[in-house]
């Protein structure tokens, strides 16, 4: 039994999962107020399902890249809730989820996130590392593209490098699906709750699990 939460990329998400099956699922497309309405949604999710926090295996959360404050918001309500209900606490990176939607596991695809300032931030699957590309040095996004080629760009941005792969398709995603991230953290792993914050406003970026071309 697990409580999905998504808040990393201008949207709230969140749903309850029991096994395979989704017993509640929301999402709501936002840039601010995901702090008042995310506790609320969780309290939506137990109501309609009679289900309460301590019934829960795990509870999952998205860590980015996202925003400063979406990915705070998402991770700090996650943990309280862990601490306070003593459930395992998972964490997810938003490229490896909207690399995973079920519509595309079976490609080679590259899920893409714009982290604003020229960072774009890109992770290939299968068995791809996150890297983040540089706008300002087209040849290496170039030389990037010839090294790892791919049948699908997915995420929010990845019209912005159509470009450098003109025969992939795209399948666009605005946010990860609930549902790709529930499957995820059944995988083993998934204990680094590191987040990743875009540079935006005074956030600063971590490095966790990102690979610059430009270093």
């Amino acid at each position: 039994m697990q409580l999905v939460i998504d808040t990393s990329l201008n949207a709230c998400g969140l749903g309850l999962f029991d096994g395979e099956t989704c017993l509640f699922d929301i999402t709501e497309g936002m840039t601010r107020g995901q702090q008042e309405r995310l506790p609320v949604m969780a309290l939506e999710a137990f109501q309609a399902t009679g289900i309460k926090a301590k019934d829960l295996t795990a509870i999952v959360v998205t860590l980015g890249p996202g925003s400063f404050t979406g990915v705070r918001v998402g991770l700090s309500f996650a943990k309280g809730l862990a601490a306070g209900s003593g459930v395992p606490l998972k964490g997810i990176g938003t490229l490896e989820a909207l690399g995973h939607h079920a519509d595309l596991r079976d490609k080679i695809r590259l899920a893409v996130v714009n982290g604003g300032r020229g960072q774009i931030y890109v992770q290939r699957f299968p068995r791809g590392v996150a890297v983040t590309l540089d706008t300002n040095a087209p040849e290496d996004i170039a030389e990037f593209a010839t090294a790892n080629p791919v049948d699908i760009l997915t995420g929010p941005s990845a019209a912005l490098l159509s470009g450098y792969w003109p025969e992939a398709a795209e399948f666009p995603q605005t946010w990860p699906s609930l549902d790709a991230i529930s499957k995820l953290a059944v995988d083993a792993g998934h204990d680094d709750l590191t987040p990743l914050y875009m540079r935006e406003a005074d956030a600063i970026a971590s490095t966790r699990g990102i690979i610059s071309l430009n270093a």
